[in-house]
């Protein structure tokens, strides 16, 4: 069975938004058979055609029982049983479902099942798609590849809500991290931040501090070193307001985007394994 998506898109005044926020907000919703709700998704307006980002309100996933049953293979549900702690693995589902949602809107697949989402040796996530499925389900292409080619995801959640992003750029790793502007990251401040980091704009203390923190998580996603790179390491410099290079010294440099949704911080880097320089966003 395919999924039968459609569009709507709000539109907002953009002096009613807060600074650095959205003008325009796309909404993609799904239904999707088996599942009472519908599935929806928040399209983030990054410049690169190539690549998506998306936010999922946790708050829409009701019924996560449903919703892991629909979505997910057999050994992602093995997975998201071993995770004991309820919210854990809410936003773990919630973070699937969001990806599984955006390939479907991709015409990459049409039904969720038509996909797997492991890890590779890096612990980066990693995308399979197997020839063929039970009876009943509709198999992908032969060959065992997508319908419109990614080439590489990353996957996020904090709070209240899910990240997922999709990438059709070949030989580009992507990172993306969500993380919410609180209290919390003053205290952290000294364990990740350093005055090599530049912002050139001005943000309250917590927003800024909860755009270094998603820069940098999202950078050692991208670069795929995790827990092996410290924080502190990683160096962001706003070339334009939202528009960042991400590096370690003498490591790789990323080009990255960030954006503000409704009190969190949402960032997005990517990195060409072919370049020892980043491509200027355009």
């Amino acid at each position: 069975m395919s999924l039968q998506p459609y569009w709507s898109i709000l539109v907002t005044p953009e002096e009613n938004l807060p600074h650095s926020s959205f003008s325009i907000l796309h909404y993609s919703a799904f239904s999707i058979p088996d599942l009472d709700r519908q599935i929806e998704l928040l399209r983030l307006p990054l410049d690169d055609p190539d690549v998506e980002v998306s936010l999922m309100d946790l708050a829409r996933l009701e019924d996560a029982e449903s919703a892991a049953a629909r979505f997910l293979t057999p050994k992602e549900r093995d997975e998201y049983l071993g995770l004991r702690h309820p919210g854990r693995r809410r936003e773990w589902l919630a973070a699937r479902v969001c990806l599984k949602a955006m390939l479907i809107r991709r015409g990459c697949i049409s039904d969720p099942i038509q996909c797997e989402i492991s890890k590779d040796a890096r612990g980066r996530p990693k995308l399979s798609f197997p020839p063929a499925h039970s009876v009943g389900q509709q198999a992908c292409p032969t060959d065992g590849r997508p319908r419109t080619a990614v080439h590489d995801c990353s996957l996020s959640h904090k709070g209240d809500f899910a990240c997922a992003c999709a990438s059709s750029l070949p030989k580009t790793r992507v990172g993306v991290d969500i993380e919410r502007a609180s209290p919390r990251l003053l205290r952290l401040a000294g364990a990740f931040v350093t005055d090599r980091d530049k912002l050139i704009a001005e943000r309250p203390p917590e927003v800024r501090l909860a755009v270094l923190w998603s820069l940098k998580e999202a950078y050692t996603k991208a670069v795929g070193e995790g827990l092996g790179i410290a924080l502190a390491d990683v160096i962001c410099e706003e070339t334009a307001e939202g528009r960042h290079y991400v590096r370690i010294k003498d490591g790789p440099v990323c080009r990255a985007r960030h954006l503000i949704h409704e009190g969190y911080a949402i960032a997005l880097c990517l990195l060409n394994e072919d370049d020892k320089e980043p491509h200027r966003w355009q």
